[in-house]
């Protein structure tokens, strides 16, 4: 057995219809999207513990969800395959050492690592990218993997970029 720790008020208090200090989900899901309330929820405090609502602390997760889109969606400067094979190598290992991180931590309930492992990788496919990386069999892999560690945070997200960008079958 599980327990899931509780989501406080801003003032530490606990969240009630009567106290009037509940977040409406549906105004967040509007303004941010799903996938980015989802991920919040799941990234600002461990899961057991729980931890008071902050407001302001969503932006963050929305900066993320959009620096993923951007990293699939746009077009590439540099010339494919041009980088370097210690780059390819050194994305390679990121990639698989990131992977059972986040399966360890999944398994553990520790979503809020998983998220903080996704978005060190997402920096490190960005550098990559800006190395060359992009259309070699090691950036097709990363990308593929990264897009199946997201899924169960960001499901919407995860699938567009995978039927769309890598133009991969419905999942």
């Amino acid at each position: 057995l599980r327990n899931q720790g509780m989501v406080l008020a801003e003032d530490n208090t606990k969240m009630s219809k009567s106290r009037g200090n509940v977040i409406a989900p549906d105004v967040l899901v509007n303004k941010y999207g799903a996938d980015t309330v989802r991920a919040y929820l799941m990234f600002f405090a461990r899961w057991q513990q729980g931890a008071p609502w902050d407001s302001n602390g969503i932006e963050g997760t929305a900066r993320w969800i959009r620096r993923v889109w951007t990293l699939f969606t746009d077009p590439v400067s540099s010339s494919p395959t041009s980088a370097s094979d210690e780059t390819k190598k050194n994305l390679r290992r990121r990639v698989h050492q990131t992977l059972r991180k986040v399966t360890h931590d999944f398994e553990n309930f520790e979503f809020n690592t998983v998220i903080s492992s996704l978005m060190e990788l997402m920096n490190e496919m960005y550098k990559a990218r800006e190395a060359g990386a992009v259309g070699s069999p090691e950036w097709n892999e990363a990308q593929e993997i990264y897009l199946k560690m997201l899924a169960p945070v960001a499901p919407h997200i995860s699938e567009e970029l995978w039927t769309n960008y890598l133009g991969k079958p419905y999942s």
